[in-house]
């Protein structure tokens, strides 16, 4: 599915862009300190330039929320050089075997309290793993596909306010 519209949106839009760390070391003993290769690192870097290209062309986010395993927080690292964000929270419920109704349901807490602020959720990064984001995507958008992420892949959803529901408008798979 690809996005042939410039990423534009009106001020009513919203858009949550999950994405998948960058490739990784072998598995090892202790997940949590896996690094990016230097591939990884490159596919985070084209995984930005895309984004900011497409739907981030002020170069900026309002929310980050990143998990705490390494991979994640070098891809966040990355993706920031290039698109920086206004609030970056490092959540433990967005790791590999988090719940994603749990972490869909807090998605929408924070987008919800957010719209009467000075400055509302509009565009909000979600920087996790396999098969969380994939699950994730299913239960934001109620669509049940469980699309495969390749590493540093961006699902870009457009999420409505008053449905509480998202549609996924592309999947960027990277290069």
């Amino acid at each position: 599915m690809r996005n042939v519209m410039s990423g534009q949106s009106s001020n009513d839009d919203i858009y949550i862009f999950i994405m998948r760390h960058g490739e990784a070391e072998s598995p090892r003993l202790d997940d949590k300190s896996r690094q990016l290769t230097e591939v990884g690192q490159q596919q985070s870097k084209s995984a930005a330039l895309w984004l900011a290209q497409h739907y981030c062309i002020d170069g900026t986010v309002d929310l980050a929320l990143v998990s705490p395993y390494r991979r994640t927080r070098q891809t966040y690292e990355k993706v920031s050089s290039t698109i920086s964000s206004d609030k970056l929270e490092i959540n433990e419920d967005i790791t590999p075997e988090g719940s994603p109704k749990l972490v869909s349901d807090y998605i929408s807490a924070r987008i919800h309290a957010s719209v009467n602020a000075k400055r509302p959720i509009k565009k909000l990064l979600i920087v996790s793993h396999m098969p969380l984001v994939s699950y994730l995507v299913d239960e934001v958008c109620s669509s049940y596909t469980t699309s495969l992420f390749a590493t540093a892949s961006i699902a870009v959803v457009k999420y409505s306010l008053s449905s509480m529901k998202g549609i996924l408008v592309t999947h960027y798979q990277g290069f």
